[in-house]
């Protein structure tokens, strides 16, 4: 879910995706870190935006660290929830991947340091104290 869809607006491209897509999770997660820590929209940012793309994932530990500094105890609870939500949906469009229900995506990337969206999600858990092994429960 977007934060146009959040608002009840449409989306900015002139559709919704109706159902999860792996292409839509890559962009959200890449979007979202990028909305929370400010590093775009004319919001002015702290420090040093990791670019989902070309960082490394230390870069992207840092940048999360940083934001994890500027968040109240609510707002790292929700990121948190975020957080998990990013694991629980890749989980399952692989499962439906492994059980011939979905194609496979280059957009749907393992949970691993060495891809884009590995990265973010694994450097937000660490920053974030997120137990990954409880989403799959």
């Amino acid at each position: 879910m977007t934060q146009y869809d959040l608002r009840g607006f449409a989306h900015p491209l002139g559709f919704r995706f109706e159902e999860k897509d792996p292409k839509s999770l890559d962009a959200i997660t890449g979007n979202f870190i990028k909305f929370a820590a400010g590093c775009g929209g004319g919001r002015k940012s702290t420090h040093e935006c990791a670019d989902y793309f070309k960082s490394s994932f230390e870069d992207y530990l840092a940048m999360c660290q940083v934001l994890i500094e500027d968040c109240d105890d609510s707002e790292r609870e929700a990121i948190q929830l975020i957080v998990q939500e990013f694991v629980r949906q890749s989980e399952e469009m692989n499962a439906e991947v492994a059980a011939g229900k979905r194609e496979a995506s280059i957009y749907l990337q393992p949970l691993e340091r060495g891809n884009r969206w590995g990265k973010a999600v694994l450097a937000l858990a660490e920053a974030f104290e997120v137990k990954l092994e409880q989403v799959a429960a």
